[in-house]
């Protein structure tokens, strides 16, 4: 069988390696698949572990502090701070390890300490939608912050405004919730956590894995949602228009971003941190709904759940050795593969139409037929589900499935631009016959 021999010549993975014990290895491989692009901040940490139990702790500690000081770039003390203890496990008493944890000390002392200067002048019973006077004191100088502190951006403050006059309903309502006629007191409160962002057409606003500590808000243009497959490669979810919001799973879980974001027209947005973002939530909850909806919602996404349950198996190359050992050649138009994984059902080929199936879907989304392929990949995850579900007849479930494929063979007709001839189809059956 076909599917026989892919498995026995498929490289083992970290996760198998792992499992096994052979973390030296397992690292290797994980370095190797970090090439050629910027790894994440979650793969460098697997790394480092990996490292640590393969006897070679020295090795992970450079890669520690790398991550440390990029968690504390983002802003993220607590999680930069657990990564210098997990250095500083390996190597107690490290001279540059001790350099970050006095620096990131530092830094919060800071931080509160601006913070307790904002309450001192913001927190007067004062008209809110006004700013709070000064209050004298002796010498001249007012409870107020710095000087500067507490000055309002108003190029901000005004494209915060713009942002919440913006009618919406569900989702899109969010800005509105947030900003909606905002005092300029609790602005200057969160303004510090306000950033203003542009990204041109293709340019990436956020990776899958990196930290999530903020959300965004679209306030022009459209972006593009991809997650990584089971089988490593990204595919696209859904698109967002302005004025939606997007980042508040992980910003909300704490947790690493779970997809990766891309414009698609040049965009405008505004990147709320966390902090801010609670801040804000607590002076307008009807904010709350809204975010806590969203992310529930796009936790358990069925689209997300389909692509990610992608087997390691499918790619394009695998589903060529799959079409060219059970019919020949592999040249087929989307229409005819999915016939041609029909014809594997009928004949309990199962594994190997998914695989085949799962590949159209691939093609069309990189076609720009997002829509089309993430039916598919449903499709096809919930024939899986059903397949380990004994609720119902085996045979029932297959024949329903069966029925679908053929369904969508006719849909991918229009959509892969060339439809299937009839000599093609009868070329397919022959080749099936033998």
């Amino acid at each position: 069988m076909a599917q026989d021999w892919l498995k026995e010549r498929r490289p083992p993975s970290v996760d198998e390696l792992v499992a096994t014990g052979k973390y030296a290895q397992a690292a290797a491989v994980l370095r190797a698949e970090m090439q050629g692009r910027p790894p994440t901040l979650s793969e460098r940490l697997r790394l480092a572990d990996l490292l640590v139990l393969a006897d070679r702790g020295r090795d992970a500690v450079p890669i520690l502090l790398a991550v440390a000081d990029d968690m504390a770039r983002y802003g993220m003390g607590e999680r930069a701070l657990e990564a210098l203890r997990r250095a500083d496990a390996i190597e107690p008493g490290h001279a540059a390890v001790r350099k970050r944890f006095e620096s990131i000390a530092r830094t919060a002392r800071a931080k509160m300490a601006a913070a307790e200067a904002i309450s001192r002048g913001l927190d007067a019973k004062t008209d809110p939608a006004v700013d709070p006077p000064a209050q004298p004191r002796p010498g001249g100088l007012t409870d107020a912050a710095p000087e500067g502190a507490l000055e309002v951006d108003r190029e901000l403050f005004a494209f915060a405004q713009e942002l919440g006059r913006r009618p919406g309903e569900g989702r899109e309502r969010l800005a509105a919730a947030l900003f909606s006629d905002i005092q300029r007191y609790l602005f200057r409160r969160t303004q510090e956590g306000l950033h203003r962002r542009r990204h041109p057409a293709g340019g990436i606003v956020l990776n899958e894995g990196d930290p999530g500590e903020s959300i965004f808000l679209l306030a022009k243009g459209s972006v593009r949602v991809l997650v990584i497959g089971g089988h490593g490669r990204p595919l696209e979810i859904r698109r967002l228009d302005a004025p939606d919001f997007f980042g508040e799973v992980a910003a909300l879980s704490g947790q690493p971003r779970s997809a990766t974001v891309v414009a698609v027209s040049e965009c405008e947005l505004l990147e709320i941190d966390r902090w801010a973002l609670e801040r804000l939530v607590e002076a307008r909850p009807a904010a709350k709904p809204i975010l806590e909806g969203a992310s529930e919602g796009r936790t358990h996404s069925p689209e997300e759940a389909a692509v990610r349950s992608l087997p390691e198996m499918v790619s394009p190359d695998q589903a060529d050795a799959v079409l060219a050992a059970h019919f020949g050649g592999t040249s087929w138009s989307p229409r005819v593969r999915l016939h041609l994984a029909k014809q594997m059902l009928d004949a309990g080929l199962e594994k190997d139409a998914l695989t085949v199936i799962a590949s159209v879907a691939e093609e069309l989304a990189q076609s720009g037929h997002a829509d089309a392929a993430i039916t598919i990949l449903k499709r096809v995850d919930q024939a899986r589900r059903h397949g380990e579900r004994p609720a119902k007849p085996r045979a029932v479930t297959e024949a329903a499935f069966r029925t679908w494929v053929g369904s969508m063979a006719k849909e991918a007709e229009g959509l892969s631009g060339r439809p299937a001839s009839p000599a093609e189809e009868k070329k397919a059956d022959q080749k099936r016959d033998g």
